[in-house]
């Protein structure tokens, strides 16, 4: 797909993850317009090149500003990042899922071609399946993960139904530079200080964990998808690798050359032990695969 001068709108494009695909949007020639209401991202990740609304992608005024942007292809990014405040409050996920469902509702009104959602490996809960392939199960357990799938399955509806074209990604644990929320983050703020961070449980749990420089290209390799109709277009992003969490803690400590022991606390119910992800289908497809390792990757964002 030519990207240059395309209309193109991102939610939660001062986020983490939504900045890196906004910066690279820009670099090659989008027009971008971006939907944020900042309660996690900030005003000083948004590119000066992008129309910036602040707003909630729950309120009324999304199909009016996106008939005035006329966009092509809308990424959906905006959502809770945050499982255990899920399981703490099961009201707060569906302020997300009703949010991404009156933007699906707005670009089926203006004849939007494409929407890109993210969505989380996290769906497949405590899977004995690893590295975990697509048509794994769901299992939903917590308000996180049902969110999650009942947006793809929106997204799914809205696609039969409204011939949408869509690709909806199932995220590993992203890391990268921007990054404020999650355990790595904490670890690096807490070594850093000379402080200890906390770890939930033992530190045997794993994540899979992939660096966002790869996970933007994802993105952006997905404009050029079709679908053969062959498969559903719902694809693993992550490298297939386990780390559990104290392996993390003393690479972090070790890259920053500190001494540091974390504190251990009770886990928090809802957690997924294991995780590792399968993305045969999306080099298949796609073409993608990670390029960045967990070290190099560690490296960039503790050297800066």
């Amino acid at each position: 797909m030519k990207i240059k001068n395309k209309n193109i709108l991102v939610t939660g494009g001062a986020g983490f993850i939504g900045s890196h695909l906004v910066d690279k949007l820009i670099e090659l020639g989008a027009n971008v317009t971006v939907l944020d209401n900042l309660s996690t991202g900030l005003k000083k990740n948004l590119n000066s090149k992008a129309i910036f609304y602040k707003i909630d992608i729950n309120s009324p005024r999304v199909e009016e500003i996106i008939k005035k942007e006329k966009p092509e292809i809308i990424y959906l990014l905006a959502c809770n990042t945050i499982v255990p405040k899920s399981v703490e409050d099961p009201l707060f996920d569906i302020k997300s899922l009703v949010g991404n469902l009156n933007i699906m509702v707005a670009a089926k009104n203006n004849n939007v071609k494409k929407i890109i959602a993210i969505s989380s490996g996290f769906v497949y809960g405590n899977t004995k399946k690893l590295p975990t392939p697509e048509n794994t199960e769901i299992i939903p357990d917590n308000p996180y993960i049902i969110n999650k799938s009942s947006t793809e399955k929106y997204l799914e509806f809205f696609g039969k139904t409204y011939n949408i074209d869509y690709v909806i990604f199932r995220y590993a644990t992203v890391y990268g530079p921007r990054q404020i929320g999650g355990a790595m983050a904490d670890y690096i703020r807490c070594i850093r200080d000379n402080k200890s961070a906390f770890i939930y449980g033992d530190g045997n749990k794993t994540r899979d964990y992939v660096y966002v420089g790869d996970v933007t290209r994802a993105n952006i390799m997905a404009l050029d998808y079709k679908n053969d109709k062959t498969h559903t277009p719902i694809f693993n992003i992550g490298t297939g690798v386990e780390t559990t969490l104290n392996n993390l803690y003393s690479k972090i400590s070790n890259i920053l050359n500190k001494k540091s022991t974390p504190t251990y606390l009770k886990d928090r119910n809802g957690e997924m032990m294991r995780f590792k992800l399968s993305t045969v289908k999306a080099k298949k497809y796609l073409g993608w695969e990670a390029k960045i390792k967990l070290n190099e990757g560690l490296n960039i964002i503790l050297n800066k």
